[in-house]
């Protein structure tokens, strides 16, 4: 039966389909650039933000914000938050087992856990719209016009999710010419991408879009229980937008989306098993085929990973401008369901040996679990028009999310055996041994509500010096209820005995931002902020959860500094911004990495008190008309001041990881691109080469400092040629990824005293591509 909310997403995209299916094709002029970016592609031009719910050029904005464009995404084949890292050097990401699993960070601060009443650090917005969850954005980019992330808190205007930073994302407009785009690329091991995009005007001030891609990869790695790929993906979408302007004052615009994705990954590779005895004598046997060198990609499952998402929802976003003021609405509904499956103990033999003198020994563990999560959120606005000596925006807030989650871990062990003992070690085998088969279920709701005002106001002292004074009030309830259900009575391994509870909590903060900017020139702006950050409180609700873990997190304050320059130079052929920043925040919510039925989970907590700290560049560099540099550097350190650690904990912690750098955090990151138009004269083509270049210091990846758990320095080359017609109508691009076949991986995990998982990104190896476009 379909329910009223999938009737109406049917609805509104069937709509906007039908309308834009009945619109003759002409040139797009999103999809086409400007005449003058034809005339001098990559001269400096201005960048036009949102960062402070306006419009604003980049270099006005007191505010450390990296941009990077659709047309820039597209030329690096950057398709996602996963990969979007090697754009913005202070921005890192975090792969979790399931894509829910996974998390941003900014400056070296986020948010990463598996529990359901915790929020993000870094706020995800597209097109106005808040995603709570981290993991409903990891879906393909769908035609992006740019992407703006504002480093720091951002409390003040962006609320509670925006205590590290936002990546806020503007997708494109209809254009005022009917046309459109379509695009298909090839790359090694199987990887096929389609977008395409048509839309323009619909008569009496109509304008509409429709968007749609499909994307397929074998994967870059197998399962040698099976020989399947893995590490692969199928992912498809549409996004329809309607923009309705019945007035030269008013202007309505309608968006609805849905995508479906289906992975075959993220797989948990073993990378390195830690030297004993057992694991000598035994375990490191049984993983054979698998060659265990650090850079192992493969797995050995008898389940294999799989994760499946669908992702939708619809917004609605009214602007009336009444002259001095501009009244603004945005109403929004997402849903999110995800279903995830995974080898609980990372190898597909049955339990194959049993520990003497203990009632356990080896296991055979498999995790399935889905969760269906809903979101609602109302703003309302109020901005005036500028210039003028008081600039201001203010609004109310209202956020509502809930999530039903399912979990079940089935697990089977060896626990007696007639066969000799051999070096303290018991054979298992069918005939000779005994098998139990337990299973855990668990089911959990999770409620977030949260109500805000807010309010931003610019005073304009003289033509170059103003300041800014910000504010946010919210209010936050959490509210769980859990219920454990378990095939025994005693804790077996990965699960703990039968346990329900229920509860919820109440805070409330303030959050806000006071500021000075003077403008030195025309093209030389100095700024410096101090910003109050506030994150509401969470609760620690999973699947292994005990009375212990049902107490409150605390809401995590912050206090951040940060002075900055913002310059065009050299005719404005040169911008480059500079920000320093200092930032400390106290009842830091974080994950620590613990033994749970002698399984390592992660627990939320408040983790005591971190701080970070560090430079950061931005440059843009139009050498000539055709030839242009672009990119960033950060230094930063962001570290553990003093680490509290979680009640009951068994593993040991505390005063040995103080001083000790966050998790995600590499002390240097840089970017550097090089977009060159070939003066090759050729009679109606151009031909433009581009270029980038990513390096990262080393990075631990575990907050208890583990010190396997890292990934050296590395650093990453792409290349790539486009020969397109001189109206553009027409492009072929040739892209070769990670030149030099480094290795690296993005995620490490300490599986106990016994070895290291690890997952590899799909840019962890060399290959190359071919992409066609037509634009019409």
């Amino acid at each position: 039966m379909v329910s009223s909310k999938a009737k109406a997403y049917l609805t509104i995209t069937t709509a906007l389909g039908m309308a834009l299916i009945a619109a003759p094709a002409h040139a797009q002029e999103a999809a086409a650039p400007a005449p003058a970016e034809a005339d001098a592609p990559f001269a400096s031009t201005d960048i036009i933000v949102t960062a402070q719910k306006r419009e604003q050029n980049l270099q006005d904005v007191p505010v450390a914000i990296s941009v990077v464009s659709g047309a820039q995404l597209e030329r690096s084949n950057v398709n996602s938050a996963e990969q979007l890292f090697q754009r913005v050097p202070t921005l890192t990401f975090r792969k979790g087992n399931t894509n829910k699993d996974s998390a941003l960070s900014i400056r070296g601060v986020g948010t990463i856990s598996f529990s359901s009443g915790v929020e993000p650090s870094v706020s995800t917005v597209i097109d106005g719209v808040v995603y709570a969850r981290t993991g409903q954005q990891t879906s393909d980019f769908l035609d992006v016009e740019r992407i703006e992330v504002l480093r720091g808190p951002q409390g003040s205007l962006f609320g509670k999710n925006a205590s590290a930073g936002v990546i806020n994302i503007v997708s494109r407009e209809p254009g005022n010419e009917l046309g459109g785009y379509v695009d298909a690329a090839w790359y090694e091991g199987n990887e096929y991408r389609i977008r395409g995009s048509v839309g323009g005007p619909l008569g009496d001030g109509l304008r509409a879009s429709l968007t749609g891609f499909w994307s397929q990869y074998d994967g870059n790695a197998r399962n040698v229980f099976n020989n399947r790929k893995v590490n692969g993906y199928e992912h498809w979408g549409v996004r329809g937008k309607l923009i309705a302007e019945p007035t030269d004052n008013l202007k309505i615009t309608l968006i609805a989306d849905y995508s479906k994705n289906s992975d075959n990954g993220f797989a948990d590779s073993i990378g390195t098993v830690f030297p004993s005895a057992f694991n000598n004598a035994v375990f490191i046997p049984s993983l054979a085929p698998l060659v265990l060198d650090g850079k192992n990609k493969d797995i050995d499952n008898d389940l294999d990973p799989y994760t499946k998402d669908k992702n939708s929802g619809v917004s609605g976003q009214i602007d009336l401008d009444l002259g001095g003021v501009t009244l603004t609405s945005i109403t929004a509904y997402r849903h999110w369901y995800n279903f995830q499956q995974r080898d609980g103990d990372f190898r597909s033999d049955a339990p194959r040996y049993v520990n003497a003198g203990t009632a356990a020994g080896d296991v055979r563990s498999h995790d399935r679990g889905d969760l269906k999560f809903d979101q609602f959120t109302q703003e309302l606005r109020i901005a005036s028009a500028n210039p003028q000596f008081f600039e201001y925006v203010a609004g109310l807030y209202y956020y509502h999310t809930k999530e039903v989650d399912f979990f079940n871990r089935t697990v089977t062990s060896c626990t007696a055996s007639t066969l000799p003992t051999v070096g303290g070690l018991t054979p298992c085998a069918a005939g000779s041994s005994t098998f139990v088969t337990n299973e855990g279920n668990a089911d959990f709701t999770t409620k977030l509500t949260s109500y805000s005002a807010f309010g931003q106001g610019t005073l304009n002292f003289t033509d170059a010096f103003r300041g800014i004074l910000g504010l946010r009030y919210t209010e936050d309830k959490v509210s769980y209820d859990f219920a454990r259900r378990s095939t025994s009575l005693a804790a077996f391994s990965g699960v703990n005995p039968a346990f329900a509870s229920a509860g919820s909590i109440k805070d409330n903060g303030w959050s806000g931002n006071a500021g000075l900017q003077y403008d030195l020139t025309d093209d030389i702006v100095a700024y410096t902020t101090y910003t109050r950050g506030y994150k509401g409180p969470a609760l620690n609700v999973f699947f292994n959860m005990l009375a212990r873990d049902t107490g409150r997190i605390d809401p995590e304050k912050s206090d951040a500094y940060e002075v900055g320059l913002k310059t065009r130079l050299f005719d404005r052929r040169l911008t480059l911004n500079l920000a320093g920043f200092y930032a400390k925040y106290d009842n830091y919510q974080a994950n620590f990495l613990d033994i749970v039925a002698g399984q390592v989970v992660t627990r939320l907590t408040n983790a005591g008190t971190v701080s970070t700290r560090g430079i950061e560049m931005d440059f843009n560099a139009a050498i000539t008309d055709d030839f242009s540099l672009s990119g960033g550097f950060n230094y930063t350190d962001a570290h553990i001041n003093e680490f509290i650690c979680p009640p009951g904990a068994a593993v040991t912690c505390a005063a040995a990881i103080n001083g000790k750098p966050l998790p995600f955090a590499p002390k240097y990151k840089g970017t550097v691109t090089m977009d060159w138009r070939l003066p090759l004269n050729i009679d109606g083509f151009n031909v433009d080469l581009n270029s980038s270049l990513v390096y990262q210091s080393r990075t631990q990846f575990d907050i208890n400092q583990n010190p396997n758990a890292f990934q050296s320095a590395y650093a990453i080359w792409d290349a790539g040629i486009k020969v397109s017609t001189d109206d553009d109508k027409y492009s072929l691009s040739f892209i070769a990824k990670n030149l030099t076949d480094k290795q690296f991986v993005i995620q490490r995990i300490p599986n106990g005293t016994s070895f290291m998982r690890q997952i590899t990104p799909r840019d962890a190896e060399r290959y190359f591509g071919v992409t066609a476009r037509m634009n019409f």
